[in-house]
């Protein structure tokens, strides 16, 4: 049991739960890369959660393929690394390179949720 108190505890839970990009879940993005398309549900500007990724690649790997919003038929190059991947195939990417006017209109739509 910690002798941390109560509050100080829950301020440093709260503080290391802070991320750098707002967060989004609609409107799904479509991913694609190495042969699979993926739909994401949970986004940022700076990075995507993908449930049963297809590849075991290690934190630190490079992931290329093409990205756009769901239900649109245009997708841009992208660049990422994977930054967390569990043992369910559930992997974190965060975006090193994607076409500015998306990633421009993928804020907009962050900020104004």
């Amino acid at each position: 049991m910690s002798s941390e108190p109560v509050a100080l505890s829950w301020a440093r839970r709260l503080q290391e739960e802070r991320r750098l990009h707002i967060r989004a879940s609609q409107p799904w993005l479509r991913v694609e890369t190495e042969g699979f398309a993926y739909i994401v549900h949970d986004w940022s500007v700076g990075g995507a959660a993908i449930n049963h990724f297809h590849s075991n690649g290690s934190v630190g790997s490079l992931v290329t393929g093409n990205v756009g919003l769901s239900g649109t038929e245009t997708l841009s190059p992208f660049q990422a690394d994977i930054v967390r991947q569990d043992a369910h195939g559930r992997t974190a990417l965060r975006w090193l390179n994607m076409d500015a006017a998306l990633q421009h209109e993928l804020d907009q739509i962050a900020r104004h949720r």
